[in-house]
This record gives C-alpha cells, structure tokens and sequence, in this order.
C-alpha cells in the first residue's frame, strides 16, 4: 500500500465545533504479553477477520511489573518488538501505578489511556465465558454501587475476606436479591475466571469514563490460564513462565536450551527477541529476585511507616512484619516460598501482598493511589509504518501529551500528578533494569521502537 493511500485510509474528519472523528475502525487490546504467545497472536489474527485485513490494532501494554504484582519475564522493550512483529501496529505503556494494580484499578487506567489516544473505536478481549450480555450486566451492577451492595462489601471485609472474594460475594448477593437470581446462579462459575473477572471490568471501565468503545469478545482458547504446562497446543504465559523460572533455578537457563523448550510455543517472531536479549547477558527477571531488599525494607521500616504504603492498610503491614520477624535459617532456594508461607492468609490475597511489596520497594504511597486516579500521559514504546500514521491522527485527538523518550518528561514539570507518575515509572524500571543486567539510568537512553513490515 502506497504512502498517500495509506493515509487516505487513516483519515479523519472534523465536525463543526472542530472536534475530530475517526472515519475507520482502530482496535484496541489491553495486554501484559508477559511474554507474548500463540494465544496473543491469535487475538491480533481474528481482530483482523472480524475487524477488517487493514485494521489497526493498538495495544496498552503493562511495563516492567504487572498486574499480579510480579516483575515481567522480560522487559518492556523486548516486549514490544515483540508484539510489533507479531501485528500490532502501536504500542502504548500502562503506568506502573495502574499496571501493577487491582483489576478494576489495571482496567480503568487500560481503557482511559485507549479512550484518551482519540482513535480507539473498538475494544476486544479475551474471556473465558462468551455471553456478552451476561457480562455486561455484572458491569452494571459493579458501576451502580447500591447500598445493598455496598453493605454486603463491608460484611465481607469485617468477615475477614481478602477483596476480591468479598466483592464477589456482594456481587452475588446483589443478583440474588433482585429480579435476577438466574444470573447469579450463572454467575458463581464466571467470576472465579481469571480473564472474565478482567472482561467485567474493561466493560465497567468503558462505563466509568464514558468511552464510546464497541466492545468485542474472544473466547479464549488453548491452556487455562493457570496452567503450567507446556504440552498444549497453546501454551498459556504461566506455562511458559514457569519453564523460564525452572530453568533459571536449576542454573540451566541458557540460550539454546530455552530455545529448545520454548519454539514451538511461542511465535519464532516473539521468541527471537528476547533470546537475542539474554543472549547477551540480559536475564530472565523472577520474583525471588527482589527478595532480600524486600525483606532488608520490611525490617528497617516500622508499622505507622509500612502503613503509609500502597496497598499495605488493614494491617497487611503487621502480617508482614511479623513473617519476617519469624523468618529463621533457611535455604536460599526455600527463603521465599518459606516468606510466603508465613505472609499468606485467606484475608490478603497473594497478589495483594505481591503489589504491596512492590510498591514498598518503588515508594509508592496510599496517597499516590488517590492522587493518581487517572493516567496523564501516553507513553510511547513502539509503531509499525501504519502505526506511524496513527501518532499522525493523535496529534489531533488525543486528550494526554505523548511522550516519546524518558527526557520527555522534564517538560511537564510543572503538572505534578503527571510528573509523579512518571517518577513511579522511572524507579520501578531502574529496580526491574538492575535486576536484568542493564546499566543503571538506561532507560533515558531508550528511543521508541519503529518497525517497517514487508
């Protein structure tokens, strides 16, 4: 396709009050591809058969940590390249603050940077329920927030409930209540679904910042998305994390041996980017990882300053505390898994502990969750020539400034949520960078990925 008809094809138009409309269909996919496999490269393949061969598709990529509070596999540069390669034409960052979060928090940040670029016609993911309806009737009672709802929360957390399971419950209870008991008799299966419970809120979200998405479903396929095996036709991402982390602690995670264990389960266009990165030198990042400043920050803090951490309240920081103070002699390759025993409880889920953690060791505070309600800016990781074009058109729609290098943000010093924000971005990419082997201050030496597709 010529330059000029690609253009013409990616035009826009302007109503009377001089507010720009896409005339053309742009996909966007919230996504981790932590690291990116077959089932990511399918939903890029079927956006194209439902969507249109031309359509583009942007994609809002989690950074170095993701939304269970663990550090990606492999960086978010290699990443995108990645997901570059494999069809997507833009890919934009989720802040840490919204990446590294709950997943209402994760999907209201992940739709608000899609509704913010001002091209994004479309929402499609993935779920392992397929009725629609269904799901977006649970999105209405998330987003109504009736009293009866509200109490039942607060019954479940004086209960001794982690979140996520106390919502769960009033969610349920809610239905049942109303003229909708059938639906919560559907319910009861659905919301144990890693990836529904996602769908519901990217649906709330198009809700709460009043986008004008069409959302789109795809039944997932392959692997569950806890499944640690290989052996499916494909694989799901824990499964391939797992076999990098085996490898790793069994000291024979080298190049050629991944290769091995890998090919065949990711695409060779995704695998070979992040083999030429640990070829040279460049390692696999696991949680154990952060570890011993984990616990070093846990010991030298006190309770009132834990407390002050994000996602550290309900006396999470006591449990903590106390895990660590009943921490003894223990083997390196036990010390984590022998920390997590101690920590865990049904009253904080995993994932919970594991962002508050993270968010100790990056300095992110209570204070920033409010503060940082929404995302200020569009952080720029990478394009494709049709991508190009896109930046193009947003430089007429979007609502948030782009920033392109880490330098970029200097600009803006004067808006300080944003530049908070990008301080949050900026220390859990230096702790995630040292951890992999890059040079301290890296990232200010990162300029945007462009790729030309034959």
């Amino acid at each position: 396709m010529k330059e000029q008809d690609i253009f013409f094809l990616y035009s826009i138009t302007l109503n009377f009050k001089g507010r720009c409309y896409i005339s053309m269909k742009v996909v966007g996919i919230v996504a981790e591809y932590n690291p990116f496999h077959l089932g990511h490269a399918y939903q890029i393949q079927k956006a194209r058969e439902l969507f249109g061969e031309d359509t583009p598709v942007v994609a809002v990529m989690s950074g170095n940590f993701v939304q269970r509070g663990e550090p990606a596999v492999a960086g978010k540069w290699v990443r995108t390249r990645a997901a570059l390669n494999c069809g997507a034409d833009l890919v934009i960052e989720i802040p840490f603050t919204f990446a590294c979060a709950s997943a209402e928090r994760f999907a209201l940040g992940a739709v608000s940077l899609l509704k913010a670029t001002g091209i994004v016609t479309d929402l499609y993911f993935g779920s392992e329920c397929d009725d629609l309806p269904l799901l977006r009737e649970l999105a209405d009672v998330l987003c109504e927030e009736s009293p009866a709802y509200i109490s039942a929360l607060k019954a479940g957390l004086q209960d001794g409930l982690s979140y996520a399971k106390a919502r769960e419950l009033a969610l349920l209870s809610r239905l049942e209540k109303t003229d909708r008991p059938e639906t919560a008799s559907k319910c009861r299966s659905v919301l144990k679904m890693p990836n529904t419970i996602l769908a519901i809120e990217y649906l709330a979200a198009i809700q709460k910042t009043n986008a004008t998405f069409c959302p789109a479903l795809l039944l997932r396929e392959g692997a569950g998305y806890h499944d640690t095996s290989l052996e499916c036709a494909k694989a799901s991402a824990s499964a391939i994390r797992n076999t990098v982390t085996k490898s790793v602690i069994a000291g024979i995670a080298d190049v050629s041996s991944l290769a091995g264990q890998l090919a065949g389960k990711m695409p060779a266009e995704s695998l070979a980017p992040i083999l030429s990165e640990w070829s040279r030198g460049i390692k696999p990042v696991l949680p154990a990882d952060f570890l011993p400043e984990t616990l070093l920050a846990l010991r030298s803090h006190t309770v009132s300053e834990l407390d002050e951490t994000a996602y550290m309240g309900d006396q999470l920081s006591h449990r903590l505390k106390n895990a660590v103070a009943d921490l003894r002699v223990s083997p390196k390759e036990d010390l984590l898994e022998s920390f997590r025993s101690l920590a865990d409880t049904r009253r904080y889920a995993g994932t919970r502990i594991s962002r508050a953690l993270i968010s100790l060791l990056c300095g992110q505070t209570a204070a920033d969750l409010n503060l940082l309600s929404a995302p200020e800016y569009l952080r720029i990781l990478g394009f494709s020539d049709r991508g190009r074009y896109l930046l193009r058109l947003m430089r007429r729609t979007a609502s948030l400034p782009e920033i392109d290098k880490a330098s970029d943000f200097l600009e803006h010093g004067q808006n300080g949520k944003l530049t908070r924000m990008a301080e949050l971005d900026l220390l859990s990419t230096d702790l995630w960078n040292l951890k992999a082997g890059y040079s301290y201050g890296e990232e200010y030496d990162r300029a945007v990925i462009r790729i030309k597709r034959k």
